[in-house]
């Protein structure tokens, strides 16, 4: 089988100028100071993207074993939860389902405490309600192989300017650490939260005059910002060579307005906070999964495995992380995964849809736009604060008025409610009025998705 051509080598070579090359060196020097060296392994990734089924069969079946090994012998919660006789893939769906209560319940008792190295990864998670755990260096190298080698399908390489549509903390300190992390990475943040025409206007000039070589982030910023050059009317466009697209279900409508205006490539990825890159799209359009690292199973109702192409719940484990093991963990999102071949000759196994989390951008009194994930950041800094809530959902009716339920102890749900109130008087609009609500759950909409934040319309 011929290997498919690696766009890298034909995409962009006049942008990769001595300033890429530079950060590229600030990038690697900072790779080897937090020793995440992953270049060895993103160089096997590259070999066993192309392995027989089977042997990557046998290759999870392999990681599988030493995991639930190493979790039995080394953390209180699985020696607990994990059967006698457990082994491989064959035995994995006789192991219980580990979900994000239980995590942030149990996340002592899930960890390894002996592994140095240890860093914090949060996530606002698909319900809203944040999520904390730990990850070591080498746990961390595995998965910055598999996004870079996600990346690379998309013609990204290490150094190139990166415009990201992304959030920006309300924490002073955590937008200083944001900033330090954007300068290493060769990166210009353009804020998913508070903006109106103006500050799309603004931020599209600091683009322009970045002139970088791939756009990164949220689907609806990106919409928006496609939608607001496209209405402007301007002729000399920004053109990067690629647009990866992240944390939003990408539409075929979406992806034809990106393609329009800026003139390339749009790449879709999946992934969470927990977990980090799951799949990446390759240039025949599939969703591949980054097999060599973790295992995808698709489950009913009832929690029984679905056969391919039929949709249902998915259930991830992460073969890479030995700090803190997650072994058959609920994202909370829905999808299907495909039998067909991909002409890219790639074997890894692929998503056929995702269609777990859609968050709508609000917007305030004076029409500036905010994110959804702007009111998750409130969530975790909630949680920060000892307010914890394992669910939420933020309403937007017509006359802007915020309807806000909140699954949490009923003992939270006043300071948790006090809270919100305040940041959201403080950050987004003086003059909201919002309505609290105590809930048991929350729903999904009839398609599957579920909708955290959401603007209703009459």
């Amino acid at each position: 089988m011929n290997k498919p051509v690696d766009i890298r080598k034909h995409t962009g070579d006049h942008h990769r100028d001595l300033n890429n090359h530079l950060f590229r060196y600030v990038f690697f020097s900072t790779l080897h100071l937090r020793r995440e060296w992953f270049l060895p392994i993103l160089r096997q990734l590259e070999n066993t993207q192309y392995m027989p089924p089977e042997d990557l069969l046998a290759l999870q079946d392999q990681k599988l074993r030493a995991l639930i090994q190493h979790a039995r012998a080394n953390t209180l919660y699985y020696a607990e939860v994990l059967p006698e006789g457990v082994q491989g893939l064959a035995d994995l769906q006789s192991l219980p389902i580990l979900d994000k209560e239980t995590l942030r319940a149990r996340a002592k008792d899930m960890t390894w405490r002996t592994r140095s190295g240890q860093r914090p990864k949060t996530s606002g998670g698909s319900t809203g309600a944040p999520v904390t755990l730990v990850k070591d260096r080498k746990g961390m190298a595995q998965e910055l192989a598999a996004m870079w080698r996600g990346y690379g399908w998309a013609g990204v390489q290490f150094g190139d300017r990166q415009a990201r549509f992304w959030g920006v903390p309300a924490n002073s300190r955590a937008r200083f650490r944001a900033s330090l992390i954007d300068f290493v990475c060769n990166r210009h943040r353009t804020t998913a939260f508070n903006y109106d025409e103006n500050l799309l206007r603004t931020a599209y000039a600091q683009v322009c005059n970045f002139k970088p070589n791939y756009f990164y982030g949220y689907v609806s910023v990106m919409r928006d910002l496609a939608h607001f050059v496209n209405q402007a009317g301007y002729t000399d466009v920004v053109q990067p060579n690629s647009i990866i697209t992240t944390s939003e279900v990408l539409t075929s409508l979406d992806r034809q307005l990106l393609e329009r205006v800026f003139k390339t490539r749009v790449f879709d990825e999946y992934g969470c906070g927990e977990i980090g890159t799951i799949a990446h799209e390759c240039e025949h359009g599939r969703l591949h999964i980054n097999s060599e690292n973790v295992i995808i199973e698709v489950l009913d109702s009832s929690d029984r495995p679905l056969p391919p192409n039929n949709k249902g719940e998915l259930v991830v484990t992460d073969l890479t992380n030995y700090s803190m093991p997650l072994i058959r963990y609920r994202l909370k999102d829905y999808g299907a995964i495909s039998n067909r071949q991909c002409p890219c000759g790639r074997t890894l196994q692929i998503i056929d849809q995702v269609y777990g989390r859609e968050y709508d951008t609000l917007i305030n009194r004076i029409g500036r736009n905010f994110h959804g994930e702007f009111f998750l950041y409130i969530l975790e800094d909630a949680s920060a604060n000892g307010l914890a809530t394992s669910g939420v959902q933020f309403l937007q009716h017509p006359d802007l008025t915020l309807e806000i339920f909140l699954v949490c102890e009923e003992s939270a749900f006043i300071p948790l409610s006090e809270y919100i109130k305040k940041r959201l008087k403080r950050d987004f609009d003086q003059q909201v009025n919002i309505d609290f609500h105590r809930a048991d759950q929350i729903n999904r909409e009839p398609s599957g998705k579920l909708r955290v934040v959401k603007k209703l319309v009459r």
